[in-house]
């Protein structure tokens, strides 16, 4: 079937469509906190809620960003959007599963940034690459790939806790050809890396959990080894307890993740950028191509400014610096020569 030609006023009535907040953006900025049985959401458990969501958009994770800004009660209530209370189940280290009463607080997404770009901080928005986890455990019944629910449980919620994008091996044949328990051990990131290609995940990680034997009550260490953006990174360290050594692991984690994708943004009105994108030959992938950009942190508005047989011209309003950075992490668009004036190119990847 022959594709049919764009017509720039369907395009716009999509684009009005698109105009609402992505899924992931909307849960950036709700933050949970356990409650009491009487499930009563006092402030103290909203500055909790609202720490979660400042940890998770700035990788603050050595301090409280509530206590380092010195948020109090009535600086959260004029940031809350809305409140209520949900059950969570929590998968204990024995297999009992306890039920856990939460508040969860969704916060204004404006009032927010609004907050960090007047502190100056920079903000990790949506450019979040998914994390490939390799896990080994070396316990009383000798060494193996991770194959626990409550230690996954651990991990999944400490990635809600952070925002990140956690992706579990399968397991298959071709994993384990390619990865083995010693380069899990080792920390041999190399070994990951066309498993990555394969799951499109942008981070490796690889931990290493190890029973230390000897003693009255069992120690565990941990390595983790990790490659963001090109560098790599870990943390090794030791504890009674793995739960702890998870949360402390991807904590660090989530800090290098958003030291290299964090943006600062600019003060005052946005900046205006043009776009030219070529080789859209039909409404989905416009779709496509605005639903990106519009999910880009640093991009506050998207207009469409000019469209012809297979190219869409966009101006984009910025709230900071680096947009090519950016509209390159993902991969859908790739450069198309030199910048034409103020106007950059690029095209969909085919």
């Amino acid at each position: 079937m022959s594709r049919s030609p764009l017509n720039l006023l369907a395009l716009i009535l999509l684009a009005l469509v698109l105009m609402a907040p992505a899924a992931m953006a909307r849960d950036l900025y709700t933050g949970e906190a356990v409650l009491a049985e009487d499930g009563r959401i006092d402030n103290q458990a909203l500055l909790r809620a609202l720490d979660e969501v400042l940890v998770r958009l700035t990788g603050e994770v050595e301090r409280s960003p509530v206590e380092s800004l010195g948020l109090g009660s009535a600086d959260v209530n004029n940031l809350i959007q809305t409140r209520h209370t949900v059950r969570r189940e929590r998968l204990e280290e024995d297999g009992e599963t306890v039920q856990e009463l939460r508040a969860r607080v969704e916060f204004d997404e404006t009032a927010i940034n609004q907050l960090l770009r007047e502190q100056r901080i920079p903000r990790w928005g949506r450019e979040r690459p998914a994390i490939l986890l390799w896990m080994a455990v070396d316990d009383e019944d000798g060494v193996a790939f991770a194959d626990d629910p409550w230690l996954d449980s651990v991990v999944n919620e400490q990635a809600r806790r952070l925002g990140l994008d956690i992706v579990y091996p399968l397991g298959d044949a071709l994993d384990m050809a390619e990865v083995t328990l010693p380069d899990i051990r080792g920390g041999f990131l190399n070994s990951a890396v066309a498993a990555a290609d394969r799951y499109g995940t942008g981070v490796i990680a690889m931990l290493d959990l190890r029973m230390e034997g000897g003693l009255d009550q069992p120690i565990w260490s941990a390595r983790w080894s990790w490659r963001v953006g090109g560098q790599e990174g870990g943390l090794q360290h030791t504890g009674l307890y793995r739960d702890m050594l998870v949360r402390r692991g991807l904590e660090r984690l989530a800090a290098a993740m958003a030291g290299r994708y964090a943006i600062r943004d600019t003060e005052g009105e946005g900046r205006l950028r043009r776009l030219l994108v070529e080789g859209i030959v039909d409404d989905v992938q416009f779709a496509e191509v605005r639903s990106y950009l519009n999910d880009l942190g640093i991009v506050e508005d998207v207009r469409i400014v000019a469209a012809r047989e297979r190219s869409l011209e966009f101006e984009l309003t910025l709230s900071g610096e680096g947009l090519e950075q950016f509209i390159e992490m993902g991969g859908l668009l790739v450069r198309d020569g030199p910048a034409d004036g103020d106007v950059l190119r690029y095209r969909l990847r085919r």
